[in-house]
């Protein structure tokens, strides 16, 4: 499919949102991606999931219109669903969500950088998700060594694996700047928090379910938070949220991330040692049989 094309992609929406999903369409046609969508697909007859399916099987990236409609509509979420297993399976596919009118993000979006839009920054839209789309086709960049910074920046600190994780800092030069345009929400940004180390993949996804689930204050705003590498990323808030009510929040999820890796490292200990003696066990069974074995006769 992608031989003549250079990414092909699949839209998810609901039908109140079809005028957008189809200037989407046009505009990433027009930028030369191949775009399945199920109006201009689907014929008369046809099983609408066996199709889905399908095309699901071979497209690369699903853009997901997520809307007060779409949040709502149980065929939507089955179409999310669907790419989120063939995403987790690492099939190749790629979810980019795209929050319409500020609605709330569904659970299984929360951890995943979105973008907004309406039918009034379709152009925007379509150049942003473009060179999305480009880069996530590029090979990983990978990151470099870990460097002493200034006092004026989040100082990395080298940690070992046993020792708890904590937040030092903010990432200064990572902070993001608000849109300012007097729209709701448009006064809040991002805030990259540094870690004194990159957790494991049982430390993210404790931090995440702990700041998502867990109730801290009123204040509190739930689907911003996510890990990325030795970065904890509040997206969707401003420095002094998180001077006055965010960082005591980020620091109990961090202590609650921290046991649950601890106890997860405890138990992979565990059954390591429980299976080191049972080969042990083992060895020494087979060796006392061969000495009680006479091969003279």
């Amino acid at each position: 499919m992608t031989d003549s094309y250079p990414a092909s992609v699949f839209i998810s929406y609901q039908h109140a949102d079809k005028p957008l999903a189809r200037a989407l369409q046009d505009g990433l046609e027009a930028r030369g991606f191949f775009v399945w969508r199920d109006e201009a697909e689907l014929r008369i007859g046809d099983s609408i999931l066996e199709r889905v399916t399908a095309a699901l099987d071979q497209i690369e990236f699903v853009v997901a219109l997520v809307s007060s409609s779409s949040v709502t509509s149980p065929w939507c979420q089955k179409e999310l669903s669907l790419a989120m297993t063939g995403e987790i399976a690492r099939r190749g596919v790629q979810v980019l969500p795209l929050r319409i009118d500020w609605v709330d993000m569904p659970p299984s979006l929360r951890d995943k950088m979105y973008l907004d839009v309406s039918t009034g920054n379709v152009d925007q839209a379509v150049a942003t998700l473009s060179d999305s789309i480009t880069a996530h086709l590029q090979p990983v960049r990978q990151v470099p060594a870990r460097r002493l910074r200034t006092a004026t920046r989040a100082t990395e600190v080298a940690q070992t694996d046993d020792e708890p994780i904590r937040v030092i800092g903010i990432d200064r030069d990572r902070v993001g700047t608000p849109r300012g345009d007097g729209t709701p929400g448009s006064a809040l940004y991002l805030v990259p928090l540094v870690l004194s180390r990159t957790p494991s993949q049982v430390w993210a996804a404790a931090f995440t379910e702990q700041w998502n689930n867990a109730f801290f204050s009123t204040l509190h705003r739930p689907g911003i938070g996510s890990v990325r590498g030795n970065r904890v990323l509040l997206d969707g808030t401003t420095v002094d949220e998180v001077a006055a009510h965010h960082l005591s929040s980020v620091q109990k999820a961090v202590e609650y991330a921290n046991e649950v890796d601890a106890a997860q490292r405890r138990r992979s200990e565990q059954d390591a040692q429980r299976r080191e003696a049972q080969i042990e066990k083992h060895a020494d069974a087979v060796d006392d049989a061969i000495s009680r074995m006479n091969f003279d006769h």
